[in-house]
């Protein structure tokens, strides 16, 4: 997390922070005098009461940000070293066209299921394909 607080974004982010906390208790500071001259109010004393809470608003943002950052940063990290090791693969049989796969990964693992939707979508489909005997359009299909 300190390397990161030394970055240029994040000094400016600090610096703007540390300013708007301190414009904060300057203004609390303001309302307290106000609140005690012969023209202050009770509105100035709660005024005074708020600027701090205001402070504590700035600086919470601002923690909650560098936090959120941090772990992002450290997520990224994580998976580019996740990403670095190898995937273990196992062998293609011999008659596949296809490369090895990931281990987990089965071959044609929706092929042997049954399932009366997909026969369904396969009989919809077969039957369009049928019905589809329209000549190609000439102006949008040049075959």
């Amino acid at each position: 997390m300190l390397r990161l607080l030394v970055t240029p974004r994040w000094i400016g982010w600090t610096l703007l922070a540390l300013l708007a906390v301190a414009v904060c208790a300057g203004m609390a500071w303001w309302q307290v005098v106000r609140a005690e001259s012969p023209g202050g109010s009770l509105l100035n004393a709660g005024y005074a009461f708020q600027w701090p809470l205001f402070g504590l608003f700035f600086a919470a943002l601002w923690w909650r940000m560098l936090r959120a950052e941090a772990n992002a940063l450290t997520e990224v990290q994580a998976e580019s070293l996740r990403r670095a090791e190898p995937t273990p693969v196992r062998a293609a049989p011999a008659d596949s066209p296809f490369g090895p796969r990931p281990v987990g990964v089965g071959a044609g693992a929706m092929d042997g299921v049954p399932s009366p939707e997909r026969a369904r979508w396969n009989a919809m489909y077969a039957e369009l394909a049928a019905a589809d005997t329209t000549p190609p359009n000439e102006e949008t299909d040049p075959r």
